[in-house]
């Protein structure tokens, strides 16, 4: 569930930052109860991920429907423009939901989402050289690297 929510929080920026006039408070709010349609399934951990990536949700809407956004218009890519926007930070949430991810349900789809979200917010290759199958059969412990 968490790998899922964490391409979730992808395409909430993607469409934020793309379409920021479409975005306000009963929007997130009926984002984020579109969700879970069973409010149990998202644990503890995962929703205060969610939440955090809602707040930054706010921030790139707040900078693209600004003035100061006006000079930045031309920039395409969606990644681009949550990095002008917010950087680093904004990235970190979803490699929490993707991490947990991997945590509850191994897979090498996984394995590879943290690996790639890892780098964007650490600037390093998580489990550098090691394969899924090294990893998984060390039962997940990412001190093998």
């Amino acid at each position: 569930m968490s790998s899922m929510l964490a391409a979730a929080v992808d395409d909430l920026y993607e469409d934020v930052v793309m379409d920021p006039e479409r975005w306000g408070d009963e929007a997130y709010a009926e984002w984020m109860a579109n969700l879970a349609v069973d409010p149990t399934s998202i644990d503890r951990l995962a929703a205060r991920s969610l939440r955090r990536a809602v707040r930054i949700a706010a921030k790139l809407q707040r900078f693209w429907s600004s003035e100061e956004a006006e000079r930045y218009r031309g920039e395409g890519s969606w990644e681009a423009r949550v990095d002008l926007a917010v950087g680093i930070p904004a990235w970190r949430p979803a490699l929490e939901l993707a991490e947990q991810g991997l945590d509850a349900s191994p897979s090498p789809e996984g394995f590879d989402d943290v690996r790639r979200r890892f780098r964007a917010v650490n600037g390093t290759i998580w489990m550098e050289g090691v394969e899924y199958d090294d990893w998984i059969v060390n039962g997940g412990d990412d001190s093998i690297g």
